[in-house]
């Protein structure tokens, strides 16, 4: 079985995937640990800046993503990522990270590759997934999609606290710049554009705790 939740940024949904796994005893994929990993890689093996990540060379791409190299495995509760057997999960969850990953993840040809890797986890694994795209391009023919969402200065507060956990100081009315220009670019980019997918249920997450909307996602499950 397959499980999606897309999203925008702030939204909630990684925080649900992962306890949705959990509950159900599934494996877990972050998709957005993909598109980081490989910025993250790229930047830092391969010293590209952010014009060279609009246009990178595959080949790069194809060393970075290599299955010898690079291993995504959820394990415990917890999903890490190695390459060449060092694990760099804890260098994915920056603020330049997510920036240089917004702009890779755009390119074609690298959607066409991570998706491949995505799609083998899927004949693998019951899974839980959440990103941008899971329901509408990656898995089209998941069993449950859910499209979780919040009103933008909420998703915007939770991204400033996110940020203060990780010692960065930033104004709330930067914060939500940062989001509504990233929404803009996930809603209308060329390739895979974040949407709701047509046989997807809509979660807003504003004012619901976690517990009461892992109960309504589960209560869907179980019929």
């Amino acid at each position: 079985m397959i499980i999606t939740l897309d999203g925008p940024c702030g939204s909630g949904k990684s925080t649900l995937a992962q306890l949705l796994a959990q509950r159900l005893g599934y494996f877990y994929i972050n998709s957005g640990f993909f598109y980081r990993s490989l910025a993250y890689l790229l930047v830092e093996k391969r010293g590209y800046d952010n014009k060279k990540l609009e246009n990178p060379d595959i080949e790069d791409v194809q060393f970075v993503l290599d299955e010898h190299k690079f291993i995504y495995q959820y394990k415990n509760g917890f999903a890490q990522v190695f390459f060449q057997g060092q694990e760099i999960t804890h260098h994915l969850k920056t603020s330049s990270v997510s920036h240089f990953a917004s702009i890779v993840s755009a390119h074609q040809e690298v959607r066409q590759l991570v998706v491949l890797i995505q799609q083998k986890f899927g004949l693998q694994h019951n899974l839980v997934t959440d990103g941008r795209d899971c329901g509408t391009e990656i898995y089209p023919q998941a069993e449950f999609k859910f499209y979780v969402t919040a009103l933008p200065e909420i998703r915007a507060q939770r991204l400033q606290s996110d940020l203060e956990k990780n010692g960065i100081e930033m104004s709330f009315e930067k914060v939500l710049e940062m989001t509504q220009t990233r929404d803009n670019r996930d809603m209308t980019r060329a390739i895979s554009p974040l949407r709701k997918a047509d046989d997807a249920i809509e979660i807003d997450t504003s004012d619901q705790s976690v517990s009461q909307l892992l109960d309504f996602m589960l209560s869907i499950i179980n019929k």
